[in-house]
């Protein structure tokens, strides 16, 4: 009789992903910290570190950098909405905790955002909207899009 050895089990840990999410003035203003945040506790993820924060427009021009080569516009309003105002940033972790947090967000724009995530049940503004009053869109939530951008991200808001 022979044994068989398998491949030892991959330590969890080395699976785990983190990412970044910034729970915006509009959210903090209405209240639904709390509502969110539990969301993506009650989704598995694991809250790493957290930072209350009024940056400065210098940190949320460096945020959104990339932004401004896309859409110079956006990045304007975005920085301007941002600075200066209450925000709540998260490290987030867990298995594929990026994708996971974006699916629960939902798309950029609420008002197509799904019924179930964040962005679906909680808001309802339009990018539309938010273009004819100049202002950065009310979406409650930033979330990394990759984990490139996660680990870039969370340098600035940790260092």
């Amino acid at each position: 009789m022979t044994a068989t050895l398998s491949a030892p089990a991959t330590n969890s840990i080395n699976s785990i992903e983190e990412t970044l999410i910034l729970i915006k003035p509009d959210a903090l203003e209405r209240g639904l910290a709390g509502e969110i945040i539990g969301r993506f506790e009650r989704a598995g993820l694991k809250i790493r570190n957290v930072r209350w924060a009024c940056p400065r427009q210098a940190e949320v021009e460096k945020h959104y950098s990339d932004l401004k080569l896309r859409n110079a516009r956006a990045f304007d309003r975005n920085t301007r909405y941002l600075a200066g105002k209450q925000t709540l940033a998260l490290v987030l972790a867990g298995a594929n905790a990026v994708a996971k947090v974006r699916a629960l967000i939902g798309p950029t724009e609420p008002a197509s955002a799904p019924p179930g995530t964040i962005r679906g049940d909680l808001s309802s503004d339009t990018i539309r909207l938010a273009d004819a009053e100049d202002r950065g869109l009310l979406n409650l939530v930033h979330a990394a899009d990759s984990p490139d951008s996660a680990k870039r991200e969370i340098a600035i808001w940790f260092g």
